[in-house]
């Protein structure tokens, strides 16, 4: 039997299983159904004024004696005919959509159950026993678990307010924390400063790159490359101006690695 209730702004989607050992609940965490529709409707109709907005806003800029990009502003002036309004209209409308997918899809997807943990991003699925999991907790806009060594599971963006989440972890068991329990441990990143051996600066450095480049991928993978030579690193600030802050792992190395599908 499948059913379905909301918890504050979060949809929960509730399936129940007869197993040996009783009923087993899972609950899926998505992109909260209201913010949903305002993102697929909104960023779609916004792509599409500011289509019709921009030759006729471009024809005002282009008076200015001092204009940067004037080249470029000047042409989307000259779009005035009506086929080239619909190309303008229609080129807005599809970059409003893809942004709105794209803010989907780099959406943290969780499926919780008792016994185990799912977490779906950027196309990858990776799961975690419950039993596993050291801390559930909130980091600004995101969300972070860690596994018993305090590496970081996972880290990603979550829409839902933190009561909603809390709530929907410590329905199954998972330890939610209200603040990160190693944030005492973190240090501010500093080329070559004792602490680190050579070779994670050397990682935090290529890292540090990629955050200017906005290169979201390498970022991502160079951190999982930290923790593989035993060091957790969180950013602070945004993109290209983020300090990174780093630690060593709370426990010693144990257990087996998470399984990606």
């Amino acid at each position: 039997m499948t059913s379905e209730e909301s918890l504050g702004p979060v949809s929960l989607r509730k399936d129940r299983k007869d197993r040996n050992d009783g009923n087993d609940r899972t609950t899926v965490l998505g992109y909260p159904r209201g913010d949903l529709l305002t993102v697929l409707i909104g960023m779609p109709l916004l792509g599409l004024l500011l289509g019709i907005a921009l030759p006729p806003l471009a024809r005002w800029l282009s008076r200015s004696p001092v204009l940067p990009w004037r080249d470029g502003i000047t042409f989307v002036g000259t779009l005035d005919k009506p086929w080239q309004a619909a190309i303008a209209m229609g080129a807005g409308l599809v970059a409003g959509l893809l942004l709105a997918l794209t803010e989907i899809e780099e959406t943290l997807k969780l499926t919780l159950t008792d016994q185990e943990l799912a977490a779906e991003q950027h196309d990858r699925t990776r799961t975690i026993e419950r039993a596993r999991v050291s801390a559930v907790f909130l980091d600004g806009k995101e969300l972070v678990v860690l596994d018993e060594t305090s590496r970081e599971f996972t880290r990603g963006v979550h829409k839902a307010a933190a009561p909603a989440l809390a709530g929907a972890f410590g329905a199954h068991g998972y330890p939610w924390r209200e603040t990160d329990p190693h944030a005492a441990l973190f240090h501010r990143w500093i080329p070559g400063a004792p602490g680190l051996p050579a070779e994670a600066h050397a990682v935090l450095g290529a890292r540090k790159a990629a955050l200017k480049n906005k290169a979201g991928r390498d970022v991502r993978d160079l951190a999982e490359t930290m923790q593989g030579l035993g060091y957790v690193v969180r950013d602070e600030g945004k993109d290209k101006n983020a300090d990174q802050y780093w630690r060593p792992l709370a426990e010693g190395e144990r257990g087996g690695a998470a399984q990606t599908a």
